[in-house]
């Protein structure tokens, strides 16, 4: 019984989803997005700004708000609403817009369903309803683009898996699905139309938690956004991607060591895992595997270990973040052959030892964070003189020894300075230089003397501690 009732349901839709395609095929034109776009104003409960006050059939449809048209046909090509505070719904007259290109609604209150009408849009190359309140499943419906290049739903409250027609798109170049709910663990019956109206199949389907080991089919993508989901699992399949230059999976539940797999993606120049449960230690050949690397974020997991010790071999590198992990060791010299480096994150780890002077070569750095370690040894005066200098924390070590006489010269551009809860002592410096420091932290020191008067020259000062 319940099978027959459900043979009947799939027949139903298939009748349904078949005269849907006929009406898809009629003439269309001018006049028909017009009143597309009209039926979407009919669904706009809140326009705060009266943006739409000129979408009339007073005015001509291709000066209306956010509407352009293509040159050649004088049909709508691109619908942009993006930041305009809308809310509602879509509604299913927008995929007679038959020539659209690109589609963006980020930044509104939009909500409910999208509905499948959308996917009669087969010119479309940009799709983008980042930072709305859109939920359920995302359609499989979304594979059914063949032109389609760049593929955002980020910040919405989309659950289940990414639907495997999406690893259809042959020509995707960017897919961003960041700060949602998906996680690919649940049992799904779907109907899928992967290019024509009667080319349908019925799929059973179980998915783990796991990204889908299809997105290995996607060789032209160069950006992957994953962010702030709930995967726990990256295929190996990810390793054919030899044209991303940025992967992006943070704040997950990703477990275990780095995928080899990762780390054969040549064309890397980001790599952000910040914020999961990776742990084990990382591979010496990072730099030989991934040589064009800018960006390592492997901050907030559990790797341990000594630091790579050809980690420095990556001089390509901008930006490195280990915090918060148990790394131990020292932090060796040759850090100062990363001389294009600007910002270095290595706190709340393990590390023991001195820092290097040769720190002082990166003549770039704009960051250097080694708080909460165990690293010991003489103030290292060297790297008060980086003048590109803006945030320096090195709080909660074992430092010793006194500042310089004149600590502000070398570092006029200096708005952080944390160097809390070592053994430093002497008196406390002269920091009139540095005249854009914002906060200053000295406390749980043995710092004597005066509290110099030359703070008072710190006009952009907000917070002083010197406990």
């Amino acid at each position: 019984m319940e099978r027959s009732r459900f043979l009947l349901s799939i027949m139903l839709l298939l009748v349904h989803h078949s005269s849907i395609c006929t009406v898809g095929a009629t003439q269309t034109n001018i006049t028909t997005d017009q009143s597309a776009l009209l039926a979407l104003k009919s669904h706009i409960t809140s326009d705060p700004h009266n943006i739409l006050a000129n979408w009339s059939t007073t005015t001509s449809v291709c000066n209306w708000v956010g509407i352009t048209c293509g040159a050649r046909h004088i049909r709508v090509a691109s619908l942009n609403l993006s930041y305009m505070s809308f809310t509602g719904t879509i509604p299913p007259h927008l995929g007679n817009l038959s020539f659209l290109v690109a589609l963006t609604f980020k930044n509104n209150n939009f909500h409910g369903t999208l509905p499948h009408e959308l996917s009669y849009l087969r010119r479309l190359k940009l799709i983008n309803f980042g930072f709305n309140n859109f939920m359920g499943s995302i359609p499989s419906w979304f594979g059914s683009f063949p032109k389609l290049q760049s593929f955002n739903l980020y910040g919405n409250q989309f659950s289940g898996s990414i639907p495997a027609t999406i690893f259809n798109l042959s020509t995707l170049q960017h897919i961003d699905l960041g700060i949602n709910k998906l996680s690919g663990t649940y049992v799904m019956y779907s109907i899928v139309d992967l290019s024509l109206c009667f080319n349908i199949f019925l799929r059973l389907e179980y998915i783990t938690g796991a990204i889908l080991r299809e997105i290995g089919n996607l060789t032209m993508l160069k950006e992957i956004h994953l962010d702030s989901n709930n995967f726990n699992e990256i295929p190996k399949e990810i390793g054919h991607l030899d044209q991303v230059v940025g992967l992006n999976v943070e704040v997950n539940a990703l477990k275990g060591p780095v995928p080899v797999a990762v780390f054969n993606m040549s064309s890397l120049i980001v790599l952000t895992l910040y914020g999961n449960s990776l742990s084990g230690g990382l591979p010496n050949n990072i730099c030989q595997h991934l040589p064009s690397l800018q960006i390592l974020n492997l901050g907030r997991n559990q790797f341990d270990g000594p630091l790579p010790s050809r980690l420095w071999q990556c001089r390509e590198f901008l930006k490195l973040i280990l915090e918060e992990n148990n790394f131990s060791g020292s932090i060796p010299k040759n850090i100062g052959n990363l001389t294009m480096m600007k910002e270095i994150y290595l706190g709340k780890n393990s590390l023991t030892g001195t820092i290097p002077d040769e720190i002082s070569h990166l003549l770039n750095l704009e960051g250097l964070s080694i708080e909460q370690n165990n690293l010991n040894g003489l103030f290292p005066s060297s790297i008060l003189n980086i003048s590109t200098m803006r945030t320096l924390s090195l709080s909660f070590n074992q430092l010793w020894g006194s500042l310089p006489a004149n600590i502000g010269l070398g570092l006029p551009n200096l708005q952080h300075l944390y160097i809390a809860a070592n053994d430093l002592n002497g008196e406390i410096p002269n920091l009139s230089n540095a005249s854009t420091l914002i906060k200053i932290d000295l406390n749980q020191n043995s710092f004597t003397g005066f509290i110099p008067r030359t703070l008072c020259a710190l006009a952009n000062l907000q917070w002083l501690n010197l406990g």
